[in-house]
């Protein structure tokens, strides 16, 4: 009878401990995706004010005598097609939604506004040539706002590439067993990277 007994304690401690193990996985897992989601909606908040920033900053340097009258209308046109279509939301996935009750962002809307970063990108890397950069970079404020703008063009790449990094963790969090199991994802729907064209220069790390 003893025997039984300490057979039935040792199982009882054995299901304690693995349920108490899978109840802490289960704890930082959903921590982990909430960690993720979250750092997603900040770069995606971050990639959307830079986007506008960048455009701003285009079209000041677009004002500038060295850059040349037609380079600076083709700045200018593109620049301003790009604030005209901007929008709060990169991503049509539904996971930048602040409230149940606020609708998913529109895919076509999306779309475009994604279409003019791209061609806002390509028009300045176009458009900025080393000859054309050179002569900017000789007076001011044209360096200054030469500068300027290939900060903010850098820290859109560095915002979209951390974005997809988080949005490849997630999805590959979301594929385990433990997470589809006890369904840790809750109602978040699943994200999507944002892709465009981000590389403003041809010596860039391409897209």
């Amino acid at each position: 009878m003893m025997h039984f007994q300490t057979h039935l304690v040792v199982i009882a401690v054995v299901v304690v401990v693995l349920t108490a193990v899978v109840a802490y996985l289960c704890v930082m897992g959903a921590r982990r995706l909430d960690r993720l989601h979250q750092r997603i909606l900040a770069n995606r908040d971050a990639l959307s004010r830079l986007l506008v920033r960048r455009a701003s900053e285009t079209l000041l340097l677009a004002r500038e005598d060295a850059l040349g009258r037609r380079a600076g209308a083709c700045l200018t046109e593109v620049a301003n097609a790009s604030v005209a279509d901007s929008a709060d939301q990169l991503s049509c996935d539904g996971l930048d939604r602040r409230s149940g009750a606020a609708p998913a962002a529109d895919p076509v809307d999306v779309r475009r506004c994604l279409e003019k970063a791209s061609a806002l990108s390509r028009a300045i890397r176009d458009t900025l040539d080393d000859d054309t950069r050179r002569q900017l970079a000789a007076r001011e404020p044209a360096r200054a706002r030469l500068e300027a703008l290939d900060a903010t063009c850098y820290r859109i790449q560095l915002a979209r590439s951390a974005h997809n990094t988080d949005v490849t963790q997630v999805r590959s969090l979301r594929g385990t067993a433990l997470v589809r199991l006890f369904h840790l994802a809750g109602h978040a729907p699943e994200p999507e990277p944002i892709d465009f064209d981000d590389d403003t220069r041809y010596d860039g790390r391409g897209y």
